[in-house]
């Protein structure tokens, strides 16, 4: 298992580039350094279209694979395989 770090929309406005985000270069290295280190970013679908996000132009360095279609159900399938809920 690694670490695995779920967005939803109290965080999504973390990620660099969000538009109401501040997208500054040690942001975004903090999120490189953290992919880096096998950090999983998972982005709820329903965050994305219900905030109307544009993923290219929005978010900083989020893939389609990292789209989960529900951000509860990840949760719960995560902590189903062994994962802790953290919420900072």
């Amino acid at each position: 298992n690694g670490l695995s770090l779920l967005v939803n929309p109290d965080s999504l406005s973390k990620l660099p580039k969000f538009k109401h985000a501040n997208a500054t270069d040690a942001m975004t290295g903090r999120v490189d350094g953290l992919k880096n280190q096998g950090v999983k970013f998972q982005v709820c679908a329903n965050t994305v279209k219900g905030r109307k996000v544009d993923m290219e132009n929005d978010l900083y360095n989020v893939s389609q694979s990292d789209i989960v279609p529900s951000g509860v159900a990840e949760l719960t399938h995560l902590q189903m395989a062994g994962y802790t809920y953290i919420k900072p």
